[in-house]
């Protein structure tokens, strides 16, 4: 069981996390947000990252970057 989140750039600048589990090549706790750069993440979706052992991002990322892709 492997966990992932990765990062798309949304329309006008903003910003997608995607977050999944694998689960013998099946997506499994599928997660999707969108925001703006900058604005903080939601208390919900922060819990899910530290519920899957990923990294606690505080706030969108303002480009999608290379760390979560």
């Amino acid at each position: 069981m492997e966990s992932y989140l990765e990062q798309y750039e949304a329309r006008e600048g903003g910003v997608t996390l995607h977050t999944w589990t694998d689960v013998k090549g099946v997506k499994k706790e599928n997660f999707y947000i969108t925001g703006m750069p900058g604005a903080p993440i939601p208390w919900w979706f922060r819990k899910v990252l530290l519920q899957k052992h990923l990294a606690d991002i505080a706030d969108f990322p303002y480009t999608p970057s290379q760390f979560y892709a």
